[in-house]
């Protein structure tokens, strides 16, 4: 049957490690032949079929129902090598029933969640053998090698800006975890060559998706070092000026209340006033308009405010001087590229 899909249990990554194992031995699923022989004290198929040192192992294998066109080899340990054409369940699922969809699946532990070799008839009380098709969200770990498939529908995949991928030859890996390890470098290519399977050209480069959680509903494009490295060094180049050009405009600021605040002009009325008096016009206030008090007050407020403004702006100028080198130079101790992974 097609895997159904699976459902959030809502399990943190840091709570995996806490769960339950699996029975180191367990002999449930085993029919009854098999479960008297393995409890028989002191009998040799007790002895030499617990997997000691690589001795056989009895264990529940389930039955697969096989096709007249499949080539089987398996194993003694629920593991199998299927050679036939693509079948994501049942037989007569996929394109098994149209040419150039041979497929190899490599299965270990078939519906390894709740394995079953058989069933007890309700009304005739007598065991049936049980029998299982592919079943690709309950079997253990699987390499699903088609020449046409649909494997996002098949595995439930996300669409991603990849699409899905419909009627097309496609190799999927299914496990609880996957490695993949290189001793000298991987390399991820999403177009390694200019027709696909089917002979049709591929005219756009295609996308890659790395998708966590089943849900592409909060992909973004990733961010490419040398770029972003560039982008930030003209914001702070930017920022630079701005803060120029704010400093200068505070010290002409400055200049200016400095001027205002204890300005004084001539009054032809104080001058008439000292002519009419002693004869010298000059005499009041030296012909002036005297400065204001509260406008002195004031340029003196504004003039402390404003040094210590320019004097964070300074210190400014050397922090962005400082996030500068440290976000958009290669050496930077927060630059942002990666030395070892790159992306196109």
């Amino acid at each position: 049957m097609l895997a159904k899909p699976q459902i959030s249990l809502g399990i943190k990554e840091k709570d995996l490690n806490k769960m339950p194992l699996k029975k180191a031995f367990n002999d449930d699923a085993l029919n009854t032949r098999q479960k008297r022989n393995m409890s028989i004290a002191g009998n040799a198929i007790n002895i030499t079929r617990r997997g000691i040192q690589g001795d056989n192992l009895v264990e529940p294998l389930p039955n697969f129902r096989r096709t007249k066109s499949e080539t089987i080899y398996e194993g003694s340990n629920n593991t199998s090598i299927v050679l036939g054409r693509d079948r994501p369940g049942e037989a007569g699922s996929g394109y098994g029933n149209q040419t150039g969809a041979g497929t190899i699946d490599m299965v270990v532990g078939r519906v390894s969640s709740d394995i079953q070799q058989s069933i007890v008839n309700d009304q005739s009380l007598e065991v049936e053998s049980l029998y299982v098709d592919n079943n690709l969200s309950r079997d253990a770990s699987r390499i699903y090698i088609s020449q046409k498939t649909d494997v996002d529908t098949n595995f439930n995949l996300p669409s991603g800006l990849v699409g899905e991928s419909k009627a097309k030859a496609a190799i999927a890996i299914k496990s609880d975890a996957i490695r993949i390890i290189s001793r000298e470098g991987i390399k991820i290519i999403s177009q390694g060559d200019k027709a696909n399977s089917h002979g049709a050209k591929i005219r756009t480069i295609p996308a890659i998706d790395i998708i966590a959680g089943s849900s592409d509903a909060n992909n973004e494009p990733i961010v490419k070092g040398k770029t972003l490295r560039k982008v930030l060094k003209d914001i702070m180049t930017r920022i630079d000026e701005l803060n120029s050009t704010l400093d200068t405009f505070m010290t002409a600021q400055v200049e200016f209340n400095a001027a205002t605040c204890a300005h004084e002009h001539p009054d032809p009325m104080l001058r008439f006033l000292g002519s009419a008096a002693n004869g010298d016009q000059f005499s009041v206030n030296n012909g002036k308009v005297p400065f204001s008090a509260e406008l002195l007050q004031s340029g003196i407020k504004c003039f402390a405010n404003q040094s210590i403004a320019k004097t964070d702006g300074v210190i400014n100028k050397l922090s962005s001087a400082l996030t500068e080198m440290n976000i958009s130079e290669v050496y930077g101790a927060k630059e942002s590229s990666s030395d070892r992974v790159n992306v196109s």
